[in-house]
């Protein structure tokens, strides 16, 4: 459907793969724009219940900005001014709070980072690397590890945007510093990412969003805000059907069916 990007429906769960495979899965304005389109559409979409993002092939995850497209146009691509319209490549960025699964498979640098930062939880292959190469290419590197500051800390995400392509780490690293959550063998990274997804999938969806919204609104909050928007978030679902359904399902010991 999009060059660069392969779309995939298995049960309840959407299967987004970037499939740039030549050029080290890195973003092409195709790959960019077949990616808004498809988070866009699931606002209207209630069959999916469940993201799964992940790269074609072995070598690579997403390593961003295609640097030989660049070098053969002359320059970036004309970008907007206000970062909330331009950045808009990973499911959150579009206001779509569907549980999402990463499974990195290789190399993960530049926009690459987006998705792991964005994400739910984030299984890696036991060969994958990350880095962020932005200094080493005359970039800045300030979108990325600001996103990633949550989950790694200020130190770790220091570490990988001055070292440049010397701050490389393996798949262990990124899992003893919270960057990712599980590490498999190359040969289960896909099986293994599809079953969380479709064990995300099995949960109330509205519960899901309020939970995230509860959470990653957290960030941007004192402890004492965060406490009270959350409990807000907590009692408005009390009226929602999913909220009466769950524990009907588990007394009857049935499947819930949410709405």
């Amino acid at each position: 459907m999009y060059e660069g990007l392969r779309i995939e429906r298995r049960g309840r769960v959407l299967v987004v793969t970037i499939d740039r495979e030549e050029r080290m899965n890195a973003f092409s304005q195709e790959v960019y724009d077949g990616l808004l389109e498809t988070w866009t559409s699931l606002a209207g979409d209630r069959s999916v219940r469940a993201i799964l993002v992940t790269g074609a092939g072995d070598r690579a995850f997403c390593t961003g900005m295609d640097l030989k497209a660049f070098a053969e146009r002359g320059g970036p691509n004309p970008v907007k001014a206000d970062v909330h319209e331009q950045l808009r490549v990973t499911p959150l960025n579009c206001d779509v709070w569907l549980p999402t699964v990463v499974a990195v498979n290789g190399v993960c640098t530049g926009a690459g980072l987006h998705f792991v930062a964005d994400a739910d939880v984030v299984v890696a292959s036991s060969t994958a690397t990350f880095l962020d190469t932005h200094v080493s290419v005359g970039q800045v590197a300030a979108i990325e590890p600001i996103t990633l500051l949550a989950r790694i800390g200020l130190g770790s995400a220091l570490r990988l945007t001055v070292l440049g392509r010397h701050g490389r780490i393996g798949a262990d690293e990124a899992l003893r510093i919270g960057l990712v959550d599980e590490v498999v063998e190359p040969a289960r990274l896909r099986a293994r990412a599809a079953e969380l997804a479709e064990q995300a999938a099995s949960g109330s969806p509205a519960a899901i969003e309020a939970s995230k919204r509860a959470i990653r609104g957290a960030l941007e909050l004192p402890m004492r805000d965060a406490m009270q928007a959350g409990w807000e978030l907590l009692l408005s679902h009390r009226d929602h059907p999913d909220s009466g359904e769950g524990p009907r399902a588990f007394a009857e010991k049935r499947e819930a069916k949410w709405q």
